[in-house]
C-alpha cells in the first residue's frame, strides 16, 4: 500500500486519478497530464460501464487522440457478462490507460465488482497503467463513495482508496452529505473532488492535484492514517 500523509492507495507501477466531473471542453488539462504520465504508447480503453451518454466512448477517444494520445478502444462492457468476457478482459490487461466514464455508480459497482474485467484493471495498474475514474469511477475507486445519484446515498466502492471517501462533483452544497458520510465512517478522511479537478496518486507517492480548483480533505473524528 502506498501512502502519502494521512492518504493511502493501492500500490502499482501506474497512476490513479480521481476526476470530479466534467466535460471535455473543461477536463483537457487533465487529460494532457494523464496520457503524458502513461509509461509507453500501448493502447487507451474507455469503459462505459456506468452508463452515460452514448457517444462518450467515441467522444473520448475523439478527444484523446486530439491530445496525442495513442488509438484505443471503447469496450463494451455494459453487464457482468461482459465483465467476464476473455476479449475484454485481454484488452484491459495490455492497456497503458483505462477511463472509467461517468453516469451511474451503483450500475459501474454492480457490473464490475468481483469480476475478470476488475481483476485486469487491476494487472494493468500493477503493471504501470494509468487508471482514470470519472465520476462514478471516481466514487467506485475509493473505500466509499458520496453518490449523486438521486436515492443512491453512500455506496461501498473497490478500496483501491482504502482510507477514503469521495465525493465527485464537490461544491460547498454538499458539504453536509460528505459529512455525514464521515460521521457513520469515522475512520476514514473524505475528499470533496469538484468538477474540473483530479487527485492524482503516483508510484512514487506522488500527491497531485490536476485542474482547476482545490480538493477538500475532511478528517473523521477518529481517523488514523495507519488504521
Amino acid at each position: 500500500m502506498t501512502q502519502a500523509g494521512p492518504l493511502r492507495w493501492r500500490r502499482g507501477k501506474g497512476w490513479l486519478v480521481l476526476v470530479g466531473g466534467g466535460r471535455w471542453s473543461t477536463t483537457t488539462a487533465i487529460d494532457r497530464r494523464a496520457i503524458d504520465a502513461m509509461a509507453d504508447e500501448t493502447p487507451i480503453v474507455f469503459v462505459p460501464a456506468a452508463g452515460g451518454a452514448p457517444d462518450d466512448g467515441e467522444s473520448f477517444l475523439a478527444h484523446y487522440a486530439s491530445l496525442g494520445a495513442p488509438p484505443g478502444y471503447v469496450l463494451p462492457i455494459r453487464d457482468r457478462s461482459s465483465a467476464g468476457d476473455p476479449a475484454n478482459v485481454r484488452r484491459l490487461t495490455q492497456a497503458g490507460l483505462i477511463y472509467f466514464g461517468g453516469g451511474d455508480t451503483r450500475l459501474l459497482l454492480d457490473t464490475l465488482t468481483g469480476t475478470p474485467a476488475l481483476d485486469a484493471v487491476a494487472a494493468a495498474y500493477a503493471a504501470g497503467a494509468v487508471v482514470v475514474g470519472m465520476s462514478a469511477g471516481a466514487s467506485a475507486l475509493a473505500a466509499w463513495g458520496v453518490s449523486s445519484d438521486p436515492g443512491a446515498g453512500l455506496l461501498k466502492g473497490w478500496g483501491w482508496l482504502p482510507n477514503a471517501i469521495a465525493a465527485p462533483h464537490y461544491a460547498p452544497a454538499q458539504a453536509d452529505a460528505l459529512h455525514a458520510a464521515l460521521r457513520e465512517h469515522p475512520k476514514l478522511l473524505g475528499l470533496g473532488i469538484p468538477d474540473d479537478v483530479a487527485l492524482a496518486l503516483g508510484p512514487d507517492a506522488e500527491v497531485f492535484t490536476w485542474g482547476h480548483g482545490q480538493i477538500t480533505v475532511a478528517l473523521g473524528s477518529k481517523f488514523d492514517a495507519e488504521g
